[in-house]
């Protein structure tokens, strides 16, 4: 028997699915609300979760239910397939929102609010840990699904910095307490520990927040990308050598044709730009991080 849906619009800021009336006659998708407005799913979009770990090493499981890797970089690249197109939604690791809470024994105990940055550090610090990450995402965005993942260790921002030769950006302020080359306003190929500096540093800047590390961060991808397609334009093997030279220092639900596959669409489609979720840095004396929700 086909389904219709039918719903009252809930008020304007309020998020909700519709209702299913099991005895209509006509099929179609679940309307969600949000703000007063009904959406419904696009058809073939995917999304990949980039989670960039705060460590260096192969990636290796550790004993117990917990490790010290966190989240410290999360972009979720969105696929619209039929369009041929994708966005890439920037997360800031600092994120305050439900996470999963994992009990010593490995069971689930509940929801916590915590910086998004911590999902990763229960489980192994292999597939089960990126995968409570993907679940902390997904919560955020009100339950939307997050189709894969694929985390990185520090290590990867070396090879794939080297992978084109060096990425060419300009110093948006002074980074000389770091590198003697990295002067406000001026244009260098980056070198894999530049690129590391670039990409990473915080706390030894002046601008210490996440926010414009963020900001550098989308620069540098943005310089990247553009270098990789030249790369893949000219050798049809570069981005399988790029994710075999990543290999031991990366986590993935995807095998190695996927992997090249999704790396030849983002490589011809259309590029939408860089989101980003409105937010604000605070302080609090409360410890927010211990709060759980059942």
């Amino acid at each position: 028997m086909k389904k219709k849906a039918t719903s009252s619009i809930p008020s304007s800021g309020s998020t909700g699915t519709s209702y299913v009336d099991p005895y209509g006659e006509e099929e179609i998708d679940p309307v969600i609300y949000f703000a007063g407005k009904g959406y419904i799913h696009k058809k073939n979009v995917e999304s990949i979760l980039f989670i960039g770990i705060d460590s260096f090493g192969e990636a290796q499981e550790r004993e117990g239910n917990s490790n010290n890797d966190q989240a410290d970089v999360l972009m979720l690249v969105v696929i619209d397939h039929e369009n041929k197109a994708y966005n890439v939604l920037q997360i800031n690791r600092d994120t305050m929102t439900e996470i999963p809470l994992i009990g010593p024994m490995g069971d689930r105990i509940g929801r916590a609010v915590s910086q998004i940055a911590l999902s990763h550090t229960y489980g192994s610090g292999l597939k089960d840990s990126c995968e409570y990450t993907s679940e902390a995402v997904s919560m955020m965005l009100l339950d939307e699904k997050v189709d894969h993942y694929v985390s990185l260790k520090l290590d990867s921002i070396a090879i794939i910095n080297n992978s084109v030769g060096g990425v060419k950006v300009k110093i948006p302020y002074d980074m000389t307490m770091l590198d003697d080359s990295m002067k406000e306003g001026s244009e260098i190929n980056l070198n894999a520990k530049q690129a590391e500096y670039f990409v990473r540093a915080r706390k030894e800047l002046e601008n210490s927040t996440n926010i414009s590390r963020m900001e550098r961060q989308s620069t540098y991808l943005n310089a990247w990308k553009a270098k990789a397609k030249e790369k893949m334009n000219a050798d049809a093997s570069f981005a399988l050598n790029l994710i075999g030279d990543l290999g031991d220092y990366m986590i993935t639900d995807m095998d190695l044709n996927k992997l090249s596959n999704m790396a030849t669409d983002l490589s011809d489609y259309e590029y939408k730009g860089m989101l980003k979720i409105e937010g604000e840095n605070r302080q609090v004396e409360e410890d927010v991080s211990s709060q759980q929700l059942f």
